[in-house]
């Protein structure tokens, strides 16, 4: 295995990026439902940011498990 506590600051990294994401849309989003009259499209755009970065981060945590059973993401999945 790689250097591990390079690898582990890299995957650190990695995952920080989008969950610091998300908290900053969620902030955004309870600012907006906060106004009068609420921009509901905004909103939707804020969520569906939300909805992306977790998925980004969900997929990373993926990877750092196959990573630790020693397979990629594709075998646990059953991929090619």
């Amino acid at each position: 295995m790689p250097d591990s506590p390079s690898v582990l600051a890299a995957l650190v990294h990695e995952l920080n990026q989008p969950l610091t994401a998300i908290l900053s849309n969620a902030q955004a989003a309870q600012r907006f439902l906060a106004s009068n009259p609420v921009d509901l499209e905004e909103l939707r755009e804020i969520l569906s940011d939300i909805v992306t970065d977790d998925k980004r981060a969900a997929g990373i945590v993926r990877s750092i498990g196959a990573m630790l059973q020693g397979g990629s993401d594709d075998d646990r999945k059953g991929r090619p």
